[in-house]
C-alpha cells in the first residue's frame, strides 16, 4: 500500500479537523452580535488572543469605523489618530509562511514623538486559516535569530473597558522590540468560512520597553474607538 506524504497527510488532518469544529460551531448557541442602533457608523467585530476555534476568556468585541473585513479592506488607514503611514511591499515569504492569504497589508506608522512601528494584516477563510495561528512572532522571530525576553497577554484600555492581546519582547543584539498580535472575526459565530485576520503590531524600543508598549497602546486606541458590552454566553 502505498504510503501518503506526510504534507498530504497534515492537510487531511486540517480538513478533518475542520470538519469536526464546523460541527461543533452548528451545535452552540448563535450569539447576537451588538445591535448596529447602538453604535451607528460604527462597525463591530470580536477579538481574540489564540485559536484556530478556541475561545478564550479574554474574548471581547470592538467598534471601529474602519471596514475589517477580508473583503472590505483595500488598504490601511493613511492616518490613524496621531498616526501617519506609508504602505510596505511586502515579500514572496508571505506567501510562503501564509499559504497565499486572502489578505495580506503592511504600513509602517509614525507619530510626532518619534516612534515608529509596523502594523501588518493578515486573512484567510477555511481551513487556510489555521496557519494564521500557526505562524505568530514568538515563533517566527527566534527563527530569525531574536531572543524571545517575555511573552503573555496583557489588557489594553480603551475607554473605560480593556481588550487583551498578545505582547513579546524581543531581543538580538543591541536592537529590541516589542511586538503585540491578536485575531478578528467580523462573523460573531467565528465561522472559518468567513474568514478571520492576524493584526501585528512591531514597535521598535527607542527608550524604554514599557514607552514601546505605551506607544503600542495609543495605536491600538486609535484603531478601535470602543469596546463594546457583549458577552457570548
Amino acid at each position: 500500500m502505498k504510503q501518503l506524504p506526510c504534507r498530504h497527510i497534515f492537510l487531511l488532518a486540517i480538513l478533518i479537523a475542520t470538519g469536526i469544529a464546523v460541527a461543533l460551531i452548528a451545535t452552540r448557541p448563535t450569539p447576537a452580535p451588538p445591535r448596529a442602533a447602538d453604535f451607528a457608523r460604527l462597525n463591530t467585530y470580536l477579538v481574540d488572543v489564540a485559536g484556530w476555534y478556541e475561545i478564550t476568556p479574554n474574548e471581547s468585541a470592538v467598534a471601529t469605523p474602519l471596514d475589517l473585513t477580508i473583503d472590505g479592506l483595500k488598504a490601511l488607514p493613511a492616518a490613524l489618530g496621531q498616526w501617519t503611514s506609508s504602505p510596505i511591499q511586502l515579500g514572496t515569504e508571505v506567501d510562503q509562511w501564509f499559504e497565499n492569504p486572502d489578505l495580506a497589508l503592511s504600513s509602517i506608522y509614525r507619530d510626532a514623538r518619534g516612534h515608529q512601528l509596523w502594523f501588518s494584516v493578515f486573512g484567510s477563510r477555511r481551513a487556510k486559516s489555521y496557519v494564521l495561528f500557526e505562524h505568530t512572532p514568538i515563533t517566527s522571530y527566534p527563527a530569525a535569530g531574536w531572543t524571545l525576553v517575555e511573552s503573555g497577554v496583557i489588557p489594553i484600555l480603551i475607554g473605560d473597558k480593556s481588550i487583551r492581546v498578545q505582547r513579546a519582547i524581543l531581543a538580538k543584539d543591541r536592537e529590541r522590540r516589542v511586538v503585540f498580535y491578536w485575531y478578528l472575526w467580523s462573523d460573531f459565530n467565528r465561522d472559518p468560512e468567513q474568514g478571520v485576520l492576524t493584526m501585528r503590531l512591531h514597535i521598535p524600543v527607542i527608550s524604554t520597553d514599557q514607552d514601546a508598549s505605551d506607544a503600542g497602546a495609543d495605536f491600538l486606541r486609535a484603531l478601535f474607538s470602543q469596546v463594546v458590552a457583549w458577552k457570548r454566553f
